[in-house]
């Protein structure tokens, strides 16, 4: 029953997060003229999300969808520490722009899901963080001219 009932925290938390997302996206501007605006994406991720969140919301409290206890104390802490950094990369985008959070992001995210101080695990994973966010930089601000939230580097 506790995993059932966390399932429904997480689903309405993810649909109040997904809200959000469109509201702050909106802000950013969804269209400049007929290019996407630095809002587009959020606005329609946060959409999906609120749509999806409510829809195993729905399903978790009528009963359609039943989930046996299957987490440890453990598992829980680090869905409540990735949810954590989620929304400090949230808040922290506009200060460090699209680019320095998100791979902070990548990088904070893959700590928590495994915690360890191998060397080749850690460079794996501060090249990947690196090279993912740079590309996704180059991909949409430069071919497609999306306006991304820059920071005090300039990308």
């Amino acid at each position: 029953m506790i995993m059932q009932r966390l399932d429904q925290a997480v689903a309405l938390a993810l649909g109040l997060f997904g809200v959000y997302l469109v509201w702050a996206g909106f802000g950013y501007g969804f269209m400049q003229g007929t290019t996407p605006g630095a809002g587009f994406f959020p606005v329609l991720i946060g959409g999906a999300l609120t749509v999806l969140s409510l829809v195993n919301l729905v399903r978790s409290l009528v009963g359609a969808e039943v989930l046996e206890d299957a987490m440890t104390t453990g598992d829980v802490i680090r869905f409540a520490a990735v949810a954590a950094a989620l929304f400090l990369y949230v808040w922290l985008a506009p200060l460090l722009g699209l680019a320095l959070s998100t791979m902070a992001l990548m990088a904070v995210t893959g700590l928590i899901i495994r915690p360890s101080l191998e060397p080749r695990f850690l460079v794996r994973l501060a090249l990947v963080s690196i090279i993912f966010s740079l590309v996704c930089v180059w991909v949409f601000g430069n071919l497609l001219g999306v306006p991304m939230l820059v920071g005090p580097f300039g990308f």
